[in-house]
């Protein structure tokens, strides 16, 4: 849904409307969107000028028309947010069009990229000491990843992941699934990825991963034949 913005201007401000032949116009995006859940998705916020003062614009995402028109100020500009495209997994690119009621040839589009929070680990099933992949994406603040593992609540140990790379907030790292002197406890554990140094279980941007630390088997020992004389 697009959300209109409420502008208030003074009187004077109000009252110049954009020349007929201004060029429409719109606000560079982000160059890139975080979703998390189809109910947690970053928002776009869309700014464009030169079109016909209070007017309709009808705003196209991926050029599927949204429910919601807007209309523009008395100088022929808008504002207002709407949700980031939901993308399952990996990253997209999607546009943004707006175009004017009645008037097809004030039209404006942007382009941007989507992509999911998220973490993997590959292979999925692995012992606590092998190596493993990690991948990640969507982690854009200008800060590095941390990897806290957490037992029973408490964070046992964070390990700096590194920092994320491209506009999308990537990284691909080979690492010990548990970078211990000693193996891990017996039960469930937690490694919360994150860009915060210290662990915060209430951190708002964050991706949980469970891993089931399990007996290690019992090796048999092989019994040596008696040697008879």
């Amino acid at each position: 849904m697009f959300l209109r913005s409420i502008v208030i201007g003074a009187a004077a401000a109000a009252l110049l409307a954009a020349p007929a032949s201004a060029e429409v116009t719109l606000d560079p995006l982000k160059r890139c969107y975080v979703v998390a859940r189809e109910d947690q998705r970053e928002f776009v916020s869309i700014n464009a000028h030169g079109f016909t003062k209070l007017t309709k614009v009808d705003l196209f995402i991926d050029e599927i028309q949204q429910p919601d028109n807007v209309q523009t100020l008395f100088d022929g500009s808008l504002s207002g947010t709407v949700l980031a495209p939901w993308v399952d997994s990996g990253q997209l690119v999607f546009t943004v069009r707006l175009a004017e009621e009645g008037k097809p040839e004030n039209s404006v589009t942007g382009v941007s990229n989507v992509t999911r929070f998220s973490v993997e680990q590959v292979p999925r099933a692995a012992k606590t000491d092998d190596k493993v992949r990690f991948t990640g994406r969507g982690f854009t603040d200008a800060a590095p990843v941390y990897a806290h593992y957490v037992f029973n609540g408490k964070s046992s140990k964070t390990v700096t992941i590194g920092w994320p790379k491209g506009d999308c907030g990537t990284f691909n790292v080979r690492r010990k699934q548990f970078p211990f002197k000693q193996r891990p406890k017996v039960g469930l554990w937690t490694i919360q990825f994150d860009q915060l140094k210290d662990y915060n279980p209430q951190a708002a941007k964050q991706v949980p991963m469970t891993i089931r630390v399990k007996k290690a088997p019992k090796t048999r020992t092989k019994r040596t034949p008696a040697r008879s004389h």
